[in-house]
């Protein structure tokens, strides 16, 4: 049985921005970090600042699969990236921004 000890460990962050990953060792080093950033790599959506404007006045969205596609690039990333050996990887965490759905005027 292989230990928690002897793995990595696999942590998203899906801000309003980015979709964002970090891997890390059991005691927190940061081994590698790979980012999608909405607006730039995923430009076909139209987003601004990761949002676009609905029909109401300070109405702001994005499509769920805008997220989806971000989370296939950010995996095709790590395996690209050559610095992630997938099967020491202990555990996936994730952490989501919980906003308004309205932009100030």
């Amino acid at each position: 049985m292989t230990s928690t000890l002897d793995g990595t460990f696999l942590g998203l962050d899906l801000s309003t921005q980015q979709l964002k990953a970090a891997l890390i060792t059991p005691n927190g080093t940061l081994l590698h970090e790979q980012s999608v950033h909405f607006d730039r790599d995923l430009a076909r959506f139209g987003t601004t600042n990761g949002a676009i404007r609905g029909d109401e006045e300070g109405e702001v969205y994005c499509p769920v699969i805008l997220w989806i596609e971000a989370l296939d690039l950010l995996i095709d990333r790590l395996k690209a990236s050559g610095k992630i050996d997938f099967s020491r990887i202990r555990g996936i965490g994730g952490v989501a921004q919980v906003g308004s759905n309205t932009l100030p005027t």
